[in-house]
């Protein structure tokens, strides 16, 4: 009876003991956006939601948990965000804008914490990877300077087969008009002398000049508006090229800190930076 009675006792202190670490292990993540190597990402306005299997709350500690660096190791700047509404989802707002076509490294460790106190257990990593925004640039340049040019030739086409039109239509009437210009046959027809004739048909060649150097005046000047309409498309694209490349351009007049600006810096940041001083203080005073 004693014997079954210590093992009772021996079982019910090992499963006291077991059951916290197996209760603290127990969360995972179900979801991670953007999804363990993602590409294309925009480096704007970037944020990582995180999805677990119990819920969370918007204790600080956690902030210490999370990391984002670079594929040079850097670490990127963040706060995080809780919201009732969501209350399995924690929400990592990157601070500032990411490179362009660089692959980030979000981690989450194993210390994390559920609002019950359950830990993650294991660390949790996953990568993106941003789009490359030059190459952006690049394929609407291509894309634009393709238009124009299409928009180039059906014009320069249209053009051409309007004064191939425009030429037979007015070839046949000079040659029409040449056939009937016949001093023979207008002097029999007018029932004038051949002198008088000759002199009718050099008239009326003249006259039919004069209508030919004013269609190919009238040519030339649509020609001319063409090629200033396509100059002043060709501008405009290109003006609008610049103006979309100079919108991701950001300057500034000089450093500022954020709480110079009104804003929050996130406590985690405060403590990376006082113990990066207090390492340079440190290393100072070895030095001396």
């Amino acid at each position: 009876m004693k014997r079954t009675a210590a093992i009772l006792s021996l079982l019910l202190i090992l499963a006291m003991v077991l059951c916290p670490m197996a209760y603290a292990a127990g969360v995972e993540v179900t979801k991670v956006i953007p999804e363990d190597g993602e590409t294309g990402k925009q480096p704007q306005n970037m944020a990582v939601k995180v999805t677990f299997s119990e819920q969370m709350d918007d204790r600080e500690s956690n902030a210490n948990h999370f990391s984002i660096k670079d594929s040079e190791g850097k670490d990127v700047p963040f706060q995080v965000v809780y919201s009732d509404k969501y209350p399995n989802e924690l929400w990592v707002v990157l601070d500032e804008t990411l490179q362009s076509n660089m692959e980030y490294t979000f981690t989450a460790d194993s210390g994390l914490q559920t609002a019950s106190g359950s830990l993650l257990g294991k660390d949790f990593t996953s990568t993106f990877k941003t789009r490359n925004t030059k190459t952006d640039s690049l394929i609407s340049m291509v894309m634009m300077i393709g238009m124009m040019g299409f928009m180039f030739f059906a014009s320069s086409k249209a053009a051409k087969k309007q004064a191939e039109e425009q030429a037979a239509s007015g070839g046949t009437a000079v040659r029409k008009q040449t056939e009937s210009l016949n001093p023979y046959k207008i002097a029999k027809e007018k029932g004038i002398s051949l002198e008088e004739a000759n002199a009718y048909v050099e008239k009326q060649k003249a006259k039919m000049a004069k209508e030919n150097e004013r269609l190919a005046a009238e040519k030339a000047k649509r020609d001319e508006a063409m090629a200033a309409e396509m100059a002043e498309i060709q501008a405009r694209l290109e003006a609008e090229e610049e103006a979309a490349r100079r919108a991701n351009n950001f300057r500034v007049k000089a450093p500022a800190s954020m709480a110079a600006k009104g804003y929050k810096i996130p406590r985690s940041v405060v403590k990376k930076n006082k113990a990066k001083r207090e390492e340079a203080a440190k290393k100072a005073k070895k030095k001396k």
